[in-house]
């Protein structure tokens, strides 16, 4: 990490690994008594492989900029779409589950911190920082197989090779955080970050293609994000990490509207808990 006219600049690029999940919870009706009523639930859940670029510049007055912006694959995913109380012709079908065993798709992300340390010493740096988060991931469900009920969708079998269903989401937050920097020794540091998401804003588009159904969606809540990195230095000017990641977001008063029919729209929210939500655990190699 150099100096050069009073900024300690630090740059560089990180491999992610991650596993993901992403749950879109459906009401039955936007009437306040019954929203606990569930109609159906799609569950993603995945694998995916990121490239990240990274940096950080301090200030000799203690203000700081950090920030990454990464993208990447899935590279293993699979989707659940539950269903309660359908009717398939004259048959009743309380419980519907279906999977997709192949779920191709692709994510991106950025994120741009601005700061202040608090404490700045020579082994370690201490301060708070407001910041702006974005994601966004693609998914689509290729064939489904039933795994519940004879009487409901895909049966027979819809083969890997046929597009059922995709999803097409993005976050948009801001960041309250704390972020520290501790020197172990003249050569191993560890770096750690924890952000509150006192808003994060969703917005997605659901289409069942082989219904020719298109649900656009959008709501809002909170989330959470915390990073954890310990490098290495092997030089003045290089060193080498490896470290993890957790970032959740939830939207608990979003709303669909179902195959672009007229509003009222239904509900994305089951009581108290999250309808739409994503969250991904990473662990990383960075240089």
């Amino acid at each position: 990490m150099p100096y050069i006219q009073d900024l300690e600049i630090e740059t560089g690029g990180r491999v992610w690994y991650s596993s993901g999940t992403f749950q879109k919870d459906l009401g039955s009706t936007t009437n306040q008594a019954q929203q606990d009523v569930m109609n159906s639930r799609l569950s993603y859940s995945s694998s995916a492989v990121t490239a990240e670029l990274f940096g950080r510049v301090d200030t000799a007055s203690n203000f700081f900029v950090k920030g990454f912006v990464g993208g990447g694959k899935l590279v293993a995913a699979k989707m659940h779409d539950e269903d309660w109380a359908l009717v398939n012709g004259n048959l009743a079908v309380p419980y519907s589950n279906t999977v997709s065993s192949s779920v191709t798709g692709q994510l991106g992300y950025a994120t741009f911190d601005a700061g202040y340390a608090l404490f700045h010493g020579p082994s370690s740096k201490v301060g708070g920082f407001i910041g702006y988060n974005y994601f966004h991931e693609n998914k689509s469900a290729m064939g489904c197989n039933q795994i519940a009920n004879v009487n409901s969708d895909c049966v027979p079998t819809i083969p890997s090779a046929v597009l059922g269903i995709t999803e097409d989401d993005r976050w948009d937050s801001l960041r309250l955080g704390m972020n520290a920097v501790v020197m172990v020794t003249d050569r191993l540091s560890l770096t750690g970050d924890a952000a509150y998401l006192p808003y994060a804003a969703f917005h997605g588009q659901d289409d069942h293609v082989l219904r020719n159904g298109v649900s656009p969606e959008s709501g809002s809540g909170q989330g959470v994000q915390l990073e954890g990195i310990i490098a290495y230095s092997l030089g003045k000017y290089f060193s080498v990490g490896a470290g993890g990641r957790y970032w959740a977001m939830w939207a608990t008063n979003a709303i669909t509207n179902f195959f672009e029919t007229p509003c009222p729209c239904q509900t994305s929210r089951s009581g108290p808990s999250a309808t739409a939500s994503s969250s991904r655990h990473r662990s990383s190699s960075t240089v």
